[in-house]
């Protein structure tokens, strides 16, 4: 699977400020915020830096570095490096984690640049679908819907909450085969607010 292909873009990437994704061209959005805490944390539990990490996974230092900081979304690299970066993860944690947190930014990517048909295989695939809801509700709320504890403070900067939420309910009021996406993430969107 290249990730890259589910969502065609064609803008360089967005600067990411203090980890977080800076709205700076409203026309596309290049969500990055799943796989890159996620490397960075793995790259905290082997104790490496972007280089030595790099060379663990065979590819160049500053694939490791975009990729961490959200520079260059993992989805949107090219299919050697991503797997390459996600075979060393996986030796960590030896399911899909990492692809499935690409997937997810990916797909969080094509619902804010409000594309109304994109790859939903991450939220119906069994090896992927009880990892992709949490997930994504993380980047929304902060943490997984635990039933206990009010999520707070999104991974996403509030102003992509906002269209985050706006183009969600489009996606959902759409006659796109993909409109109970919208709907799933309006509701998060919306629980957020409750």
């Amino acid at each position: 699977m290249n990730p890259a292909g589910e969502c065609q873009t064609t803008s360089l990437a967005q600067a990411v400020l203090d980890g977080r994704l800076a709205l700076e061209d409203p026309g596309e959005h290049r969500v990055a915020i799943l796989s890159a805490a996620l490397l960075q944390a793995v790259m905290n539990m082997y104790g490496e830096d972007h280089e030595r990490f790099a060379v663990r996974a065979g590819v160049a230092a500053d694939v490791v570095a975009e990729a961490a900081s959200g520079r260059c979304p993992a989805w949107a690299l090219p299919y050697d490096e991503f797997m390459a970066i996600a075979d060393v993860i996986t030796a960590l944690w030896p399911c899909a984690v990492f692809e499935t947190a690409a997937a997810c930014d990916l797909l969080l990517s094509c619902v804010l640049s409000g594309d109304h048909f994109m790859a939903t295989d991450v939220l119906t695939e069994p090896c992927s679908q009880d990892l992709a809801w949490p997930l994504l509700r993380l980047a929304i709320t902060s943490e997984p819907d635990n039933g206990i504890r009010k999520a707070e403070d999104p991974l996403l900067p509030e102003n992509l909450l906002a269209l985050l939420g706006e183009r969600a309910a489009a996606l959902a009021d759409s006659e796109s085969p993909d409109s109970w996406v919208g709907a799933e993430i309006l509701g998060a969107c919306l629980g957020r607010l409750s």
